[in-house]
């Protein structure tokens, strides 16, 4: 055998632990070290062959930072982010990181983001080929950016005259309906994180891209055109079925944010650098915000189905104005969905913050309430805003 000084150590295997215990960093220093070392510190759904290697490792580091020190993290994590992979497998993640640089009309309108951010951090993260002729982000601008000041426009002009019902049909209304559809179904393609295939059930980012936010804002746009006026008879006799499927999203989308809720937290108790305590409750908040109260939809559609025209009808002879809180709560909601799942998009682009994209799901959840309200205060008997008065779920009308 050779002798020690003769043997090249480099050559040799690395040394195995030799201990399985888990050591706890308690120093900042030595946190701020190891997260340097491991990345950011960041639970994002979809990194499960990161997960496993950091469970592979010998020790875990818990940062402990304050409120300052952790904004500053998370600011220089957003800012280094390099979003989408040149290299991965899937062609989505491939297509994030290119920007498009064609000239003619869309240069024009990646010009706009250029404006609003001059750095050009924004066009490069948003204005990529993932969206195929930017349909998504067009139809997106036209149905928030014309939508929401419509909303407010509708209340000023209901609350200066009460004697009439709003309008609820036109080429206006109807042309941010259709924006609307056009802009959730337009995200279905791109919402591919772990696999290239379309609608993939086990991509469970995926799913809360396209159920939470293509088929709820769907959702919500059905029941604003069923109230519109517009609603053909010739769809009534398919209500149930049409009201079956929408259950099922519902249902769905709920159970999907639960399991990838329980799978961070799963995946955070496997990582080396933990994320904070305060950070993953944040988390649940927006994910169960997300996706428990989408459930509570299903009572008020029930009387669509349920209820039909006959309901409505007599909905309207005891509140004469009632159709406007019901096509009011149908197109909030759909703006609300559409303005949360832009922000979940924006996260996940690194352009905002967790906190950030919480205070957006929260003012999107309001929306059809405070529309609602609107309402109520403006038309005063002439409407009820209280469901057991007026919901088929509760006998009202010809159930009754």
């Amino acid at each position: 055998a050779p002798l020690l000084r003769e043997v090249n150590v480099a050559d040799l295997p690395l040394r195995p632990p030799m201990a399985p215990a888990t050591l706890v960093e308690h120093e900042p220093e030595a946190a701020a070290a190891a997260a340097a070392a491991v990345g950011p510190a960041v639970i994002e759904e979809g990194d499960d062959d990161e997960e496993e290697a950091g469970f592979e490792e010998a020790s875990v580091v818990v940062l402990d930072e304050t409120e300052d020190e952790r904004r500053a993290r998370v600011k220089a994590e957003m800012d280094a982010a390099v979003i989408g992979d040149a290299n991965s497998k899937v062609v989505m993640e491939r297509l994030k990181g290119q920007e498009d640089d064609d000239g003619g009309l869309a240069a024009l309108l990646g010009s706009f983001l250029v404006f609003l951010d001059p750095t050009g951090t924004v066009r490069r993260r948003l204005w990529t080929r993932a969206d195929f002729m930017h349909i998504h982000a067009v139809s997106g601008a036209y149905f928030l950016f014309l939508g929401i000041p419509w909303l407010v426009y509708s209340h000023v002009t209901n609350a200066l005259d009460t004697s009439v019902p709003m309008a609820t049909s036109g080429p206006f209304l109807t042309s941010l309906l259709v924006a609307g559809l056009v802009n959730a179904l337009s995200a279905v393609p791109m919402s591919k994180f772990n696999s290239n295939k379309m609608l993939d059930m086990r991509d469970l980012k995926a799913n809360g891209f396209t159920f939470g936010g293509t088929g709820l804002t769907t959702m919500c746009l059905y029941i604003a055109w069923w109230f519109s006026g517009d609603y053909p008879d010739f769809l009534r006799p398919f209500d149930i079925p049409i009201f079956l499927f929408w259950a099922l999203v519902c249902a769905g989308t709920t159970a999907n944010w639960e399991v990838m809720l329980q799978q961070n937290f799963q995946a955070n108790e496997r990582r080396r650098v933990k994320v904070p305590e305060k950070e993953m409750r944040q988390k649940a908040i927006l994910y169960r915000l997300a996706s428990w109260p989408n459930l509570t939809q299903l009572s008020f559609m029930y009387s669509i189905p349920f209820g039909g025209a006959a309901w409505l009808q007599q909905c309207t002879a005891q509140w004469p104005m009632q159709s406007t809180p019901m096509y009011h709560y149908g197109i909030a909601s759909a703006m609300g969905y559409a303005l949360s799942m832009f922000s979940e998009t924006l996260r996940d682009r690194k352009l905002v913050t967790l906190e950030q994209d919480l205070l957006v799901l929260i003012v999107g959840f309001t929306f059809p309430m405070v529309s609602v309200l609107l309402d109520g205060l403006t038309y005063g008997s002439a409407v009820t805003i209280s469901p057991p008065e007026y919901w088929a779920l509760f006998g009202f009308g010809h159930l009754g």
